[in-house]
Parts: C-alpha cells; structure tokens; sequence
C-alpha cells in the first residue's frame, strides 16, 4: 500500500469514527431532550392556557424529568453532563433573581440559555443539537418581539413541540 492509500484509509476511518460518535450521542441523548420537551410542553402551555396551576405543572414536570434522566440507563459521562447542567441552571436561577425578572424574562432567558447550551453541545456532539438550538432560539425571539401575549404558547409548542420532535429525530439513525 503506498502513502497515498494508507492516508486516505486512514481519513475514512476518522470520518467513520466521528459519525459513529455522534450518532451514539444522539441516541444517548435523545429520551433526555424528549422528556425535557414534555415538561415545556405542559409547563408553558400551563402559563398559557391555565396560569393558577402551571406553577404545579413545572414542579411536577421538573421532578419526573430529572427521575428520567438521573434513572435511565447510564453513560460513561452522565455526572459530568448533569452537574454541568446543574451548575448552569443555579446560574441562570440566581441570575432571574438579580434582576427580579417577571415570568416573561424568565421564559426568554431560560429560551435562550437553552438554545445557548444546544448550540454549544452541537460544537461537540452533532449539529442536529444546532439545529434544535436555532429552532428553539428562533421560537422565542418570535414570541418575545412579534407576539409578546403568546410568548408561553409559542415556547410550549415551538420549544417543547421542537424539542419532542427533535429527541425522536436524535433517535434515529
């Protein structure tokens, strides 16, 4: 076999390597970010349709979501991720508290906190979690700017909704 051969082999594989990789992130990931999308689903169509219990809502969603992602079965670098993702929403928490956001800041911020993270996994792991980030992103710049009454409608459907769809989507092969 000459250079020439031997290198391109050797780029095959590498490309090989990087797919396998990132399909296997994407089905690892795909029941998280299904589970998350129901919990916007129900807790901003709650702050939509029926503001007295969304609070009930969010509480009942956060608490089965993270039982699902903390009992499902196990990757080598779940705690990392979960810390990582603790870690950013105590800061995003104590940020809503700094500058006292009202419930529609607070959507916007976690919107685009979301998108943020997904844009940044998409670096490392695969740019389906770019394009769900730019769905996500777009959604809530939608409902802040062009219809600022359906902000939590359009983040429940067009996040929650996108984020269902898309964890299905990462499923796949």
């Amino acid at each position: 076999m000459d250079d020439q051969k031997a290198r391109e082999s050797l780029d095959w594989i590498k490309v090989a390597r990087r797919q396998t990789s990132e399909l296997r992130n994407y089905r690892e990931s795909g029941s998280i970010v299904t589970a998350w999308g129901f919990v916007w689903l129900t807790g901003f169509g709650g702050q939509q349709f029926i503001p007295a219990i969304a609070h009930w809502l969010w509480l009942i969603g956060w608490a089965l979501a993270l039982i699902w992602t903390a009992t499902r079965p196990r990757r080598a670098y779940d705690n990392h991720a979960l810390a990582t993702w603790i870690v950013a929403v105590g800061f995003v928490l104590l940020l809503l508290l700094v500058i006292r956001a009202d419930t529609r800041t607070a959507a916007m911020v976690f919107g685009m906190v979301l998108a943020a993270s997904y844009a940044v996994i998409g670096i490392w792991a695969g740019r389906r979690f770019a394009f769900l980030a730019a769905i996500v992103l777009i959604i809530s710049c939608l409902g802040w700017w062009l219809f600022p009454q359906w902000l939590f409608g359009l983040l429940a459907i067009g996040g929650g909704g996108a984020l269902i769809v898309g964890g299905i989507w990462l499923r796949r092969p």
